[in-house]
């Protein structure tokens, strides 16, 4: 069955002028942009791409750039999460995908996107202070949204969760169960994240009156730096280990029952991210959720926002986290999961 515009606006309770809206990014309340998705299923309606290619001037096509190595795209939990969301998120307006990998270095990268003019917009990832990429796109004339922000990136739209009081939230819930000697195991010096959770937990320990001197260990979000950073933080006397990622924290674990050490007796583990081995590791992680399919699909949908009123303000999302109470801080408590709120930053 092939459907209609109109079709779509009968099944949808809606005018024309609104399923049109919707199509091309238009701004409509959320609740009925998805009346109108399931009437285009419904119906079995297809945008025509080159009719709206004609009549709005656009493309269809939007930049996808994730600058990591194609195995990393797929093996990697938070980036194949967010791949899916983005997936999704392009898919529900009819837009076609440019997909941009570590292929080439950054500079060749930019040159490349710059030259070919070929996007209606870009969703970049940015989680490096320093990076020539975003600031190059940023700079242009082609709506960008970032996926992740950096606090000098004043005039970018972006989507991106509160690290800095999500990892704050964490130490928090460990110093409430009374550890004082909480280490953290951090991820790669200079990224955006890395930073925030860092300084979230310095923030959280200060605020505690605890030491920090000593506490850090420097990884790269892979568990092999997760075992290391809690052999290091072991014989520095701590009870209690703060990761910055989940696959840092299962590596601390694996260290901790290697040698003996009783998990949350002698020392409480939490992690970040939520990934799915963490609820069935021995024991069951504490950690952060972020959903990173929802992170990509409102970037998506943000991009659209944007390129339906370009004259707009930045515009800037910023996600909700989940902290998750398991036994690896908790033991054979019943565990509960607490909703972080998290404010827009300015």
């Amino acid at each position: 069955m092939s459907g209609k515009l109109e079709d779509v606006a009968a099944a949808s309770g809606v005018s024309r002028s609104t399923v049109s809206r919707v199509l091309n990014g238009g701004s409509v309340s959320e609740d009925t942009r998805q009346r109108v998705l399931a009437a285009m299923t419904q119906t079995g309606y297809r945008p025509n791409l080159a009719a709206r290619t004609l009549a709005s001037g656009r493309s269809g096509v939007v930049g996808v750039v994730i600058h990591v190595a194609p195995d990393v795209l797929f093996q990697d939990v938070f980036f194949s999460g967010l791949f899916h969301g983005v997936s999704e998120g392009l898919a529900e307006r009819g837009a076609g995908m440019m997909l941009w990998l570590a292929n080439l270095s950054k500079e060749e990268t930019l040159e490349r996107i710059l030259g070919m003019r070929l996007f209606d917009g870009l969703l970049v990832t940015a989680d490096t202070l320093e990076d020539p990429l975003v600031d190059g796109l940023v700079a242009s004339d082609l709506p960008t949204v970032l996926i992740g922000h950096r606090h000098h990136d004043r005039s970018a739209s972006y989507v991106d969760i509160h690290n800095e009081r999500a990892a704050e939230a964490v130490v928090d819930h460990l110093v409430s169960l009374g550890r004082t000697r909480i280490g953290h195991i951090a991820g790669r010096r200079g990224g955006t994240s890395a930073e925030e959770r860092l300084s979230g937990y310095r923030r959280a320990m200060a605020r505690a009156g605890l030491p920090t001197d000593g506490l850090v260990f420097r990884g790269d979000y892979l568990a092999r730096s997760g075992a290391e950073g809690a052999a290091v933080l072991l014989e520095a006397g701590v009870d209690a280990i703060f990761a910055a990622s989940d696959s840092m924290a299962l590596g601390a674990l694996e260290e901790l029952h290697r040698r003996g050490v009783s998990v949350p007796g002698q020392v409480a583990v939490a992690g970040f991210d939520d990934i799915a081995q963490a609820a069935t590791a021995d024991p069951p992680l504490t950690t952060m959720r972020q959903d990173t399919q929802m992170l990509g699909r409102e970037a998506a949908h943000t991009l659209f926002r944007l390129l339906s009123d370009p004259d707009a303000l930045p515009r800037r999302v910023v996600l909700p986290t989940e902290l998750l109470v398991r036994q690896s801080t908790v033991g054979s408590m019943v565990g509960s999961a607490a909703r972080t709120p998290l404010p827009e930053r300015a």
